[in-house]
């Protein structure tokens, strides 16, 4: 009796000890916090900055808050002249009309990732230029 629980404790004490080691591996950034920059024609000013906040970033996810993924998801809202939700590149981008003439929008954007507890935020204004 005492063999299969010294036998026991053995096996849990490995399991937990697997266990600990694999979330560890997974959780990759804590926090991150960047700016990028993109231009555009239609753009007051021809500049746009954005604020890149994330946290619990995955390996397998960390590319879409990296500068180019989100250069690439801002010039297509650009491009759109978002004024309603939508999803683009995987961000959920949601625009708040400040002004209407000349058109201001702030916009939210939020990625979050399916098998993980990813989550990355971007937060950018945009003043269209008059054409």
């Amino acid at each position: 009796m005492k063999r299969i629980s010294i036998g026991l404790a053995a096996a849990l004490a490995c399991l937990a000890f697997a266990a600990v080691g694999t979330a560890a591996a997974e959780s990759e950034t804590a926090h991150l916090s960047r700016t990028c920059t993109t231009s555009a024609n239609n753009v007051a000013g021809h500049k746009v900055t954005i604020k890149v906040t994330g946290k619990n970033v995955a390996a397998s996810q960390a590319k879409y808050a990296k500068c180019p993924a989100v250069k690439k998801t801002v010039n297509m809202v650009i491009k759109e002249e978002l004024l309603k939700p939508k999803p683009i590149e995987g961000f959920r981008i949601t625009p708040a009309i400040v002004t209407k003439a000349p058109l201001v929008v702030d916009y939210s954007g939020l990625f979050r990732g399916a098998d993980t507890a990813t989550e990355i935020r971007l937060k950018f204004k945009i003043a269209y230029a008059n054409n």
